[in-house]
């Protein structure tokens, strides 16, 4: 700058490479925020379920009869009364196909868990995952 003149034809090509290189990564954060939205999330137990109690029973048995198998301490039996009353059932117990004890509802396997009082006419039986609903019904006998 000793002569008066400013050399600053450098200072263009510096600029545009920068411009360059902010939209490379604005343009890959784009695409992998496309790519995750496409990738499935994890998804949830599909079980059929077949349910049993007889009337003025107060053991109810669901019999696993395909799909996912599911973890005991992941299961809670919910009986919701004729009158909106809940009641959640944890201590239960679960089978497999050779009727042997085990932690896991599996296929051919059966969930045993005594209802306290027994069920009646109206009264809604669910079997359910923190997430889940796996299996509900409602109670259609004479009491």
């Amino acid at each position: 700058m000793k002569d008066g003149i400013q050399h600053d034809e450098a200072v263009s090509s510096v600029v545009g490479e920068m411009i360059m290189i902010a939209l490379v990564i604005i343009l890959i954060a784009l695409f992998a925020t496309s790519a995750f939205s496409l990738v499935p999330g994890g998804r949830e137990a599909s079980v059929d379920v077949a349910m049993k109690n007889e009337s003025g029973d107060d053991k109810v048995v669901f019999w696993h009869k395909g799909g996912d198998w599911v973890e005991k301490k992941d299961l809670t039996v919910l009986v919701i009364g004729k009158d909106g009353k809940r009641k959640e059932y944890a201590d239960f117990f679960l089978y497999d196909h050779a009727n042997k004890t085990t932690n896991a509802f599996d296929l051919g396997g059966r969930l045993e868990v005594k209802i306290d009082p027994s069920l009646g006419k109206g009264d809604i039986v669910r079997l359910i995952t923190p997430k889940n609903v796996i299996y509900s019904g409602e109670v259609r006998y004479e009491e």
